[in-house]
């Protein structure tokens, strides 16, 4: 038979279809390897809670395949060549769960150098060695702060250690801790020896995968310079998505919003392959008339995607806000209806009630005018006595002044009567009293007394009032302000 080179594009082999101990087999349906590796994906977030939101077509099966067959191997080491965002990491880390090998990756921070990278080296090398653990070292382009960072990794590709990298208290407690591990194994008991075992579980635990992106002359410089990383390697090129791969992306990605059908979410995910397909071409064509290349990666397809879903849900937002104001308008006018209908109910249960009031009204109205016309005359009556009070008002104001005046003139008389008064004496009594015929103006005096005390004016009154021993006491105690 001719073989061609399209009959072994769909070969894949894994161990990861049926259970544990899982048999390393041919994968002839690709639709239920990809429903395994989704229940791994799932597990893999629930256990280490971090997403794993992956969609499984059929390179990314293979990819996977390719890694899980690499960690199975001793010494396996792999070399991921691919742009930014085609999964070279993820598709790693779920390799490495499905391997049961923890994926070790280093953190970049501020300050982050030789000698933080040394550090993780150690712990690493510590897992693999003297905890004899299957470990995934997990390295890729954008974490090389220092181009001295490959130089150890070629090292621990081609030799399984780093030069001078442990200080001698630590090559003791890794002397100390793989002792009893190169003891299992038969080896003497030298210092030697056991250190010698421990770079040996080292190459055998530690399996090596680098992300590296082929864009560049950065690439190319670096295989150059290490060539451990080419030699100690198996390479892995993660080529362009294919149109079956970018459909399947699309569709996960759509499935996560409501486009009406199943209809409608084929043709928009066939439009956004057909984009992409169309700028990568463009691009190709781009590179070869002026020599200028536009890189189309799964990065910018993803990108693609979410602005669709970002400006379907801005205007989608924007339209169920007017939706929502429309609505509001009619629930509003059919309130304002239900409302105007029952006052109309109300108005016309009242227009009796109504009819009556109306009658009162006038009525009342009726009264209030006959109550107007009686109280105008009332008024005119009232204004007529009040010209008539004034007019009184100022007569005894007249009178008042006069008496004012009249006041005014006897005052003086009347304080010179009291003070003669008090000037009296009781000889001036008994002389007066001796008179048988007084002067005539003691006689006026004493008739003014007489009048005063209520007695007729003349003189054998006036002798008696002489007699009375209180008679000038009771002149000075007389009430002066309210003579008779």
């Amino acid at each position: 038979r001719n073989w061609t080179v399209n009959d072994f594009q769909s070969v894949c082999f894994g161990d990861f279809i049926a259970s544990k101990p899982a048999p390393y087999v041919e994968i002839p349906d690709f639709d239920a390897a990809a429903r395994a590796l989704k229940d791994f994906a799932e597990d893999y977030t629930i256990n280490l809670n971090k997403p794993m939101d992956l969609v499984f077509f059929k390179d990314a099966i293979q990819h996977i395949g390719r890694i899980a067959r690499l960690l199975r191997q001793p010494r396996g080491n792999a070399l991921l060549v691919g742009v930014g965002g085609s999964g070279r990491q993820s598709l790693t880390r779920l390799s490495s769960y499905i391997a049961e090998m923890k994926c070790f990756q280093i953190e970049l921070a501020r300050g982050y150098g030789i000698n933080e990278f040394h550090e993780d080296l150690k712990r690493l090398l510590m897992q693999a060695g003297a905890e004899n653990k299957p470990t995934v070292f997990l390295f890729n382009d954008t974490q090389i702060i220092n181009e001295s960072f490959l130089e150890d990794i070629n090292n621990i590709l081609n030799a399984g250690e780093v030069p001078d990298l442990f200080a001698p208290d630590e090559v003791a407690r890794i002397i100390d801790l793989v002792r009893p591990l190169a003891k299992a194994a038969g080896k003497l008991e030298t210092r030697d020896n056991i250190y010698a075992h421990f770079v040996q579980l080292c190459r055998e635990n530690l399996h090596c995968v680098l992300a590296f992106s082929p864009v560049g002359d950065a690439f190319r410089n670096r295989l150059r310079m290490f060539p451990s990383l080419v030699n100690c390697c198996t390479i892995d090129w993660f080529t362009p998505w294919p149109p079956d791969a970018l459909l399947s992306v699309a569709a996960q990605f759509l499935s996560k919003i409501d486009l009406g059908s199943d209809a409608m979410r084929i043709s928009v995910s066939n439009v956004c392959m057909t984009i992409h397909s169309s700028v990568r071409a463009a691009s190709a064509k781009f590179l070869s008339e002026l020599r200028r290349t536009n890189y189309t990666t799964p990065t910018s397809y993803l990108e693609l995607i979410n602005l669709y879903t970002q400006m379907l849900t801005h205007e989608r937002d924007i339209i169920n806000g007017k939706v929502d104001r429309y609505q509001g308008g009619l629930d509003k006018l059919s309130t304002t209806n239900s409302m105007v209908g029952e006052l109309k109910a109300e108005i016309i249960k009242l227009q009796p009630e109504l009819k009556k009031a109306s009658a009162e009204t006038a009525e009342l109205i009726k009264n209030v005018t006959t109550d107007k016309e009686a109280a105008s005359i009332v008024q005119a009556n009232v204004e007529e006595e009040a010209k008539k009070v004034n007019a009184a008002t100022v007569e005894a104001m007249a009178v008042k002044e006069d008496a004012e005046r009249d006041l005014a003139e006897a005052l003086p008389a009347f304080e010179s009567a009291v003070k003669a008064l008090k000037a009296l004496q009781k000889n001036d009594i008994t002389e007066i009293k001796s008179f048988a015929k007084p002067p005539e103006m003691v006689m006026t005096v004493m008739e003014g007394i007489c009048i005063l005390k209520g007695v007729k004016p003349n003189w054998e009154e006036s002798k008696k009032l002489l007699n009375d021993s209180q008679f000038l006491i009771s002149l000075e105690n007389y009430d002066k302000d309210n003579i008779p």
